[in-house]
């Protein structure tokens, strides 16, 4: 069960079965139970019952929901929620590949205030990290090996570079996780210790249509 939004809610609306993935940025200004009413882009047109994962951008109590589409009007979609996945399901594909990224430790005590600077086109305000690119990621957040250089509930500012796309995204990172590595997952090349898992806090679109992309091409791979 959906519990009950602050309306009006700023929402990310992902269709993840489209080539390429459609993304799209809304606004959640009516809820009736599981029935929502989103405000989207003049010309998004989204067929009767297909899927869609709606994200909800700050919203306490819960970061996102399954949905099917009911139809539109007055230039609204119309949704039903089927499910809201607990914290720990994920409902994007995760994958291994390779992402370029860079990222360094925003100070908790003006964490938000330096993570605007840094979207904004800021300089790091601590060292810089470099991974190994090979990693675990998905349009949701990534998980990598290095040497504890962080701890959860940080903020990260981050830089990453997908393959196949000419271009280097700002953003910032809140970490959900630092893990040992197990002993059988340790690769002696790399002096990383332990896994770092991080969700996206803030990504332009166009960084997540490019890691759904980069999906794509790793299952077409597998095909």
């Amino acid at each position: 069960m959906l519990p009950n939004l602050k309306l009006p809610a700023q929402v990310s609306i992902v269709h993840a079965a489209s080539v390429p993935p459609l993304l799209v940025k809304g606004r959640c200004v009516k809820q009736t139970g599981d029935e929502l009413s989103i405000e989207v882009p003049q010309g998004t047109e989204l067929p009767a019952n297909v899927q869609l994962i709606v994200d909800f951008a700050g919203e306490p109590g819960v970061s996102r929901a399954i949905v099917t589409v009911l139809g539109h009007r007055d230039g609204r979609l119309l949704v039903q929620v089927l499910r809201v996945p607990t914290s720990d399901k994920r409902e994007y594909p995760r994958m291994h590949g390779g992402i370029t990224l860079r990222y360094h430790l925003l100070p908790r005590a003006t964490a938000l205030d330096a993570a605007d600077t840094w979207m904004r086109g800021g300089a790091p305000v601590g060292p810089e990290y470099e991974p190994d690119p090979f990693m675990n990621f998905s349009v949701t957040g990534l998980a990598f090996h290095d040497v504890v250089t962080c701890q959860e509930d940080d903020l990260l500012g981050i830089l990453m570079k997908v393959p196949g796309v000419d271009h280097t995204w700002r953003g910032v990172a809140s970490v959900i996780r630092v893990s040992k590595i197990p002993i059988d997952e340790h690769d002696d090349s790399i002096p990383a210790t332990h896994r770092i898992a991080v969700n996206f806090h803030e990504i332009p679109d166009e960084a997540r249509v490019a890691l759904g992309k980069h999906t794509e091409r790793i299952q077409e791979a597998w095909l």
